[in-house]
């Protein structure tokens, strides 16, 4: 039985790999899921098939080396095939790690395009619980191959893509156990293997600026301080040996010899115009992934600012470590209060040999400082536990209610049998409490603030009292306020404000004179009916221009009124019988559109389609009265029928 099931499996992988190849070859993967689909068999061993299908494939291609292109097909076949649930979802990731490891460096740069421009798809379902182990090992592994000085570009492209794969919180990548990298070891010359250090013991070379003179502060450069500075590197990269007290002792000392050379022999931005033009020519930073430590470079390595900054922050770096809170250290790595002052004394000195060092020596010290403050708080965050920036939805959280729908005004006293709601004050329950139906609390007579109009222009009709003597300028018909609500209040209240007229319009503050002596003349007899004259050659001059003003203004509103008269069925018919077939002339001339005169053709003949025309026309807008319709004859030629109609104009 157990061979049959095996020989199945065999023929069900060599079927697969036919479909694959072919898939591959044709850039079609349709046909091969169809295949796969339609194939006899479970789930689970048609899956195992073309996990193993998909691999001999890719093993295939690499043996003839038929370029990256064929892998990136195969490996996005085998995604689309994970999708619809027809491969296992660590099976990209297997044949991804296959490619890399049997590809040269120059080859994996174009294979990795590949995997940056995908990385979406390996955060997503299932892709990413099946996958990240796989990435991490595919990354690290092509790391170490990697040159950190030769290929710097392609290890930060690795580095950014697991920093966009993983979550910020993910611990994979920390140093948890605050661990160090002892395999960093600086290897220098001992004084046995140097020929120069067994002839003299002490060689005395003066650092030499670059036009031939010779520095004022002169350094003292023998393989003694060659041999202090570079057994500094040791502590640099084992900070926990400083916890030991002779380790201590020898490495104070040799800070403070170092930090000493430093100090005595400054370095000048300008010390020559030479080196002025060369800087200005070439922009370029050097940078060493390895120290040089050969013993004839150190007069020329502690003269150059990048070398002395290199040293000078791995200084900072390691009082930091010295003198944080570190969750891995042990109950015994503790400074004393001499190693503290020590430590914070030697910080200041770094600080200010960096402020020191040019260029821009105050700029890149605060640099540095930010840095490490910032490096503060990831130490803390380690300290407790890296705990996640996300936070974690409760399993049983509450659902969020449902917003509630708008309350009226007073509907709980509606429904809640006469239920106070508390609003929080006294004033604001009783104003919430009021009514229980919002409109009719709208329609309340409390509510009517409207003034009336003897009310509103009382003092207006007192200012325009010649007794009162009160100057034009400063009567309330020429403040702006005042004329808004003054026109508002008489369009509502007054029977003289919709009056058609033909006179041009007056200045508002006249005509709101106007309309106030009209007020004042239709209030109740308060002793005085009408409002006082004086008697005065000046007065009486502007009381007779007003008194024109005002019997003008009466006479058309009294013309107006005679005008606007309705016409009558008679005069109508008279208008259609004399007008004839010109009746579609006046029709145009009253607006009327093609569609509505063809629809008065309809109705009969021209008498009575005018007839029809005109009443509609009258029907249709209260303004259209007879005078308008004399004005539509007199402008189509037919003066004579208006003035047989109407009678002669005035």
């Amino acid at each position: 039985m157990a061979a049959s099931v095996e020989f199945e499996f065999s023929g069900a992988c060599v079927a697969f790999q036919d479909t694959v190849k072919q898939a591959a070859g044709n850039s079609d993967a349709s046909q091969c899921f169809s295949f796969v689909e339609a194939y006899s068999g479970n789930d689970q061993e048609k899956k195992a098939a073309l996990d193993q299908a998909m691999r001999e494939v890719l093993r295939s291609m690499i043996v003839f080396d038929q370029g990256c292109e064929e892998y990136k097909k195969l490996i996005g076949m085998a995604v689309d095939a994970v999708t619809k649930e027809l491969c296992s979802a660590s099976t990209p990731f297997l044949m991804l790690a296959d490619v890399f490891d049997m590809m040269v460096l120059d080859d994996c740069q174009d294979m990795f395009d590949f995997v940056e421009d995908r990385v979406l798809t390996w955060k997503s379902e299932p892709f990413f619980d099946a996958g990240k182990n796989y990435l991490l090992r595919m990354c690290n592994d092509l790391i170490r191959r990697l040159s950190k000085s030769q290929n710097t570009v392609f290890c930060g492209r690795i580095q950014l893509f697991l920093s966009r794969l993983f979550p910020l919180s993910e611990k994979s990548a920390l140093n948890l156990m605050s661990q160090f990298n002892l395999e960093n070891i600086t290897v220098f010359a001992s004084q046995s293997s140097d020929a120069k250090a067994s002839e003299s013991a002490i060689k005395q070379e003066k650092m030499e600026v670059e036009d031939g003179g010779k520095d004022a502060s002169a350094l003292l450069i023998d393989y003694n301080l060659y041999r202090k500075f570079w057994s500094l590197q040791d502590y640099f990269r084992k900070p926990v040996q400083c916890y030991d007290k002779a380790a201590w002792r020898a490495f104070a000392m040799y800070s403070d010899e170092v930090l000493n050379a430093f100090m005595s022999c400054k370095l000048d931005d300008m010390l020559s115009q030479r080196k002025i033009l060369a800087r200005r020519d070439d922009h370029t930073t050097n940078f060493f992934a390895k120290y040089l430590t050969s013993e004839k470079l150190l007069d020329l390595q502690l003269s150059d600012s990048n070398f002395r900054r290199y040293v000078l922050v791995q200084f900072l770096i390691l009082f930091q470590y010295l003198t944080s809170t570190v969750r891995f250290k042990g109950a015994t790595q503790v400074l004393s209060e001499e190693q503290t002052n020590w430590v914070k004394a030697s910080e200041e000195k770094v600080y200010q040999l960096i402020r020191e060092t040019p260029p821009a020596g105050d700029k890149f010290a605060d640099i540095v400082k930010h840095v490490l403050q910032r490096e503060e708080h990831w130490n803390n965050w380690k300290n407790e536990g890296c705990p996640s920036y996300e936070r974690a939805k409760a399993k049983d959280a509450p659902k969020p209610k449902s917003r509630p729908k708008r309350r009226r005004i007073g509907e709980d006293l509606q429904g809640g049998g006469g239920k106070i709601i508390k609003m929080g004050s006294a004033e604001l329950t009783r104003l919430w409490n009021l009514n229980p139906d919002n409109m009719e609390a709208c329609r309340s007579e409390k509510r009517e603030f409207t003034p009336t109009l003897e009310e509103f222009f009382a003092n207006a009709i007192e200012q325009n009292d010649p007794e009162a003597m009160v100057e034009d300028q400063y009567k309330d018909i020429h403040t702006q306020n005042f004329q808004w609500k003054a026109l508002r209040l008489l369009a509502q209240r007054s029977p003289h404000f919709f009056l058609n007229t033909h006179q041009p319009a007056i200045p508002l503050p006249k005509y709101l004179d106007t309309m106030i002596s009209k007020i004042a003349k239709e209030m109740p007899a308060n002793g005085n009916e009408e409002m006082k004259t004086q008697v005065g050659e000046e007065e009486e001059d502007d009381m007779k221009e007003t008194q024109d003003e005002t019997e003008t203004v009466e006479e058309q509103e009294q013309n107006k009124e005679d005008v606007n008269e309705e016409i009558t069925e008679e005069q109508m018919k008279a208008v259609a019988e004399l007008l004839g077939d010109n009746w579609k002339k006046l029709a145009s001339e009253l607006r009327f559109s093609g569609e509505d005169i063809a629809d008065f053709e309809a109705l009969g003949t021209g008498e009575s389609a005018a007839a029809k025309m005109i009443f509609l026309w009258q029907d249709s807008d209260p303004e259209n009265t007879a005078p308008v319709l004399r004005d539509a004859l007199k402008e189509i030629g037919q003066l004579a029928i208006a003035e047989s109609v109407f009678g002669p104009s005035s």
